[in-house]
């Protein structure tokens, strides 16, 4: 290789000092924030009450027996939602009747209406009468609800409306429901539709339905609506208060933030975010996957994104021949049993407390975010150290009145953000400043190579994980675990780090017409050059297929998947999901750290310049994606660290083979070449 300048950047001290101490904090905040993540493990299992009775009643087991299957396999609640006529028909609890049917009925003092809908008690079930006929007379008045005294006994008259909106409308909670289920030894969790046209009358007709139940443990609410949207919410919440009762959010489909339910969000934001999340498996979606993959997806979510509850769908069909029932129980105790190998227990949920790290250990570590980003800046542009303590105490003042003003959210997402851009690219830029120690050195040996290249993979990621601490900490509170606000900019954190360090190694390496730009000067000369030079048609394949890379790289990136995941990947990813700790990321150990060790190896053994920087260019690839790793705040930070650990290892583990499978390749090819010389 070529001759280079090996003028180092020169930095101020008090940085460094800087980023220890941030770091320092950091660490004692993420410590501070893994006790709490530690101690939130249990979680309550769910089934609807209602899919669970009709389900068995296709089985020949009995109700109890199914309720004992059920608690083994580990459930430990039932949902109930609002009755309607249809579901206690179903359930035997009431007779719905046409006014034909009525016709044959000796009805005294009245007579029977055609078009009408008649609800009629049968014997035994006389509370359920009593609990439908309170909740007709609370939805649509006493005026539109006549009881008729029959020869069959007590009926309810309903005019007005036709037979099926009478049979789908929503009734309420039942009561006797709920204690059928606590009865039964089970939680009990609640979900009611809001009433349209709200009253405080309305909310409190509900709560008193719970009044005297156990074990009432959760608040999901049905519907688009939270129950007293929009205007009596903080009544709702409480009267969750007044009755011990979490209030609990839907995960999004997307498996991002929450479904939308008008009013939740407000509440949540009153309750300081601390209450439930909810994850469940929409039905349609339940019958393209396995039993298998079912409780794969509730046991990753899990671990992964902070819920606590989990609301078990029911197969439509049953599966490998068994019924639908027993379909379902057996997804619940695979899920079960994945999630107790982990330590969780099970049972009313943790909800997080509604945490908030020390507000001055946050100014400490966002002090070392910026540090940072004055230390790598300078190696990017070089300044003189006074210009880089004007910087930094200058940014410094103006972040820390901005925290006190904004109550720190947007400005600590802001040095998050520089913390996940600037800590791999520091790493980066500080190893070249590593391998430049070695320019115009005689290569160096095999073995020698290969320690170092593992070496320096590991010093570059630990200088990496300086700011994954900074992420974790600087946005570690109860709003970002419960992803009431999320990190923004994932897909910044994947590109800049790689333009980034193209532009540092532009500065160090020769690699452009063996020359260096690292001045103004080189600076326009390159930019006149690369945009006046002739192009061959195959650049255009090149740069299509770069595109095409870039464009899956980005797009498998972040919150929200752009890019379809093949299915071999899928399997790959299951079996690392359930041999390890936590799953590493494909693109750390695949691809990002045997590149950077073959990267130093290839520079140490004084291989091709293009080669080294494609090398290099590929190797930022899995340092940064350690680092975007704590961008998912939902994710337990320890999760992240083992996540990160698990990839660094199983990497620098193929580091070695693609090494050793390099250098016999070109054994190989020397032999032949040997051997064509002496045939010559």
């Amino acid at each position: 290789m070529n001759h280079r300048n090996t003028q180092k950047s020169k930095y101020s001290w008090i940085l460094i000092l800087c980023i220890i101490v941030g770091l320092i904090s950091s660490l004692y905040l993420v410590f501070e924030r893994h006790q709490i993540e530690k101690s939130q493990n249990h979680i309550e299992n769910i089934v609807d009450y209602d899919a669970v009775l009709r389900a068995n009643a296709f089985e020949k087991r009995s109700q109890q027996e199914a309720f004992d299957a059920l608690r083994n396999a580990g459930v430990t609640a039932f949902a109930i939602y609002d009755r309607t006529l249809e579901k206690a028909k179903d359930a035997g609890q009431v007779k719905v009747l046409s006014s034909e049917e009525m016709d044959s009925v000796r009805v005294n003092g009245a007579s029977v209406k055609h078009g009408a809908t008649y609800v009629a008690l049968i014997s035994g079930k006389e509370g359920y009468y009593k609990e439908i006929r309170e909740d007709l007379y609370h939805r649509i008045g006493k005026d539109k609800v006549k009881e008729l005294n029959t020869s069959i006994g007590p009926v309810l008259e309903l005019y007005g409306a036709t037979a099926d909106s009478y049979l789908k409308m929503n009734l309420g909670i039942s009561k006797l429901q709920a204690q059928e289920v606590a009865n039964r030894g089970f939680n009990v969790i609640v979900r009611p539709t809001n009433y349209r046209n709200v009253t405080s009358e309305d909310l409190q007709y509900l709560f008193k339905r719970l009044e005297g139940i156990p074990h009432v443990t959760g608040m999901i609410f049905a519907g688009k609506e939270a129950l007293g949207a929009p205007n009596l919410t903080d009544e709702t919440l409480e009267l969750l208060h007044k009755n011990h009762i979490p209030l609990v959010g839907i995960e999004a489909v997307n498996q991002l933030q929450y479904e939308p339910q008008q009013g939740f969000l407000e509440m949540a934001a009153k309750e300081n975010y601390s209450v439930g999340r909810v994850y469940t498996i929409a039905k349609d979606e339940l019958k393209k996957i396995t039993p298998e993959e079912a409780a794969q997806r509730f046991y990753i979510s899990d671990i992964e994104r902070n819920i606590r509850f989990n609301l078990f769908p029911m197969y439509e069909t049953g599966v490998n021949n068994e019924t639908v029932l027993q379909t379902t129980i057996n997804y619940i105790g695979m899920t079960t049993e994945k999630l107790s190998t982990k330590g969780y227990e099970f049972g009313p949920a943790d909800i997080y407390p509604p945490y908030t790290p020390n507000p001055l250990l946050v100014v400490i570590t966002m002090i070392g975010a910026i540090a940072l980003f004055v230390y790598v800046g300078q190696m990017l542009l070089p300044m003189r150290k006074h210009t880089q303590l004007v910087a930094f105490f200058g940014i410094s003042l103006v972040s820390v009145v901005l925290f006190i003003i904004t109550s720190g959210t947007l400005i600590t997402q802001i040095w998050a953000l520089s913390s996940a851009i600037m800590a791999p690219v520091g790493a980066m830029i500080r190893l070249m400043e590593e391998w430049r120690r070695y320019d115009g050195a005689r290569p160096l040996g095999a073995i020698k190579s290969t320690v170092l290249a593992v070496l320096y993979l590991v010093i570059a990621a630990l200088f990496a994980a300086i700011g994954g601490m900074y992420i974790a900490s600087l946005l570690g509170n109860t709003k970002f675990f419960m992803e009431f606000a999320i990190f923004r900019g994932v897909k910044l954190t994947f590109v800049l780090p790689v333009v980034l360090v193209i532009i540092a190694y532009l500065q160090r390496f020769p690699l452009w017409k063996g020359r260096m730009i690292n001045s103004k000067e080189e600076a326009k000369k390159f930019v006149v050059e690369f945009l006046t030079m002739d192009v061959k048609f195959y650049v255009f394949f090149v740069m299509a297929a770069l595109g095409g890379v870039a464009w899956v790289f980005v797009g498998r990136s972040g919150h929200t998947a752009g890019v379809p995941v093949p299915g071999v990947e899928l399997m790959l990813r299951r079996f690392l999901e359930n041999t390890m700790y936590a799953r590493p990321r494909e693109k750390e150990f695949i691809i990002g750290h045997p590149a950077l060790m073959l990267a130093t190896f290839a520079f140490l053994r004084k291989w091709p310049t293009v080669i080294h920087f494609l090398l290099t260019i590929a190797g930022v690839i899995g340092i940064a994606s350690m680092v975007e790793t704590f961008c998912h705040i939902r994710t337990p930070v320890f999760m992240s660290i083992m996540r990160g650990y698990d990839g660094l290892l199983i990497g620098a583990l193929l580091g070695l083979l693609l090494i050793i499978a390099v250098r016999f390749m070109m054994y190989v090819t020397q032999w032949f070449q040997a051997r064509e010389v002496d045939h010559e």
